[in-house]
């Protein structure tokens, strides 16, 4: 069984092996963050049931967001960006993203973004759960044996 977390995983591998000297951040970029860097964020997502087959689709929302160095104006240099932003967008190209033994595969939802001083590719991958699959997600772990001394006694 994979989650959306699983996902996020393989696809902060993948931008570690784009970009091997940078660091990745995961859901935030703290005050003062280093630059260049890239951004991996599970920034929202879609499930659908079915229960005719017992399943959930579920189509987490991936952004990547690229940072370069800025000047003393944070203005930078826009080429270096977009560059970065399609080693992003290549990532996904192949049509899906192998995580553990699956391969969530992506949907043609995604987008491009461009600020002032950043780039993002916005992926949207799709992966079926067996509804029993995604009901041991809320299932809490078993206590184990529990062990009952029960002693009868009789007044009369």
């Amino acid at each position: 069984m994979i989650t959306n977390n699983d996902i996020a995983d393989a696809v902060e591998t993948l931008v570690r092996q784009a970009f091997p000297e940078e660091p990745v951040y995961r859901g935030y970029v703290p005050t003062g963050f280093q630059r260049p860097s890239t951004l991996v964020e599970i920034s929202g997502g879609k499930f659908y049931p079915n229960t005719a087959c017992g399943s959930v689709e579920v189509r987490p929302r991936l952004t990547l967001t690229t940072f370069v160095e800025t000047d003393p104006y944070h203005q930078q240099e826009d080429r270096e960006l977009t560059r970065r932003q399609m080693i992003l967008l290549g990532l996904f190209l192949p049509g899906y993203v192998k995580v553990k033994d699956r391969a969530p595969h992506v949907l043609d939802e995604g987008e491009l973004a461009n600020g002032l001083d950043f780039a993002a590719v916005t992926a949207v991958l799709s992966y079926t759960l067996d509804r029993r699959e995604f009901m041991e997600l809320q299932q809490a772990s078993d206590m184990g044996t529990l062990h009952i001394r029960q002693e009868v006694s009789t007044h009369g």
